[in-house]
């Protein structure tokens, strides 16, 4: 399954070794997300609907879909995919 997104995808590793970014971001490209959509933090907030939100739970990357945001702020998501890093 090919992931498929037209809006952000924010990347959340919750380590500081900067090995488990990189090869996070390159299972995304491999999954076929943009290098242009990839961006690294803990914001939520900035996410809309139809972005993903990918979170480092080892052993897997974690892709969540939000589908619902709500106008005081809270995100709804689902799991959509489980990817081995």
């Amino acid at each position: 399954m090919t992931l498929k997104c037209s809006g952000k995808v924010l990347l959340t590793t919750n380590t500081s070794d900067d090995g488990i970014a990189v090869a996070a971001k390159k299972k995304l490209l491999e999954n076929g997300i943009d290098e242009s959509q990839i961006m690294l933090g803990h914001d939520i907030q900035i996410l809309e609907k139809d972005d993903l939100y990918v979170s480092y739970e080892p052993p897997d990357l974690v892709i969540r879909i939000v589908y619902d945001k709500k106008e005081n702020g809270m995100i709804k998501m689902k799991n959509i995919k489980m990817i081995k890093i």
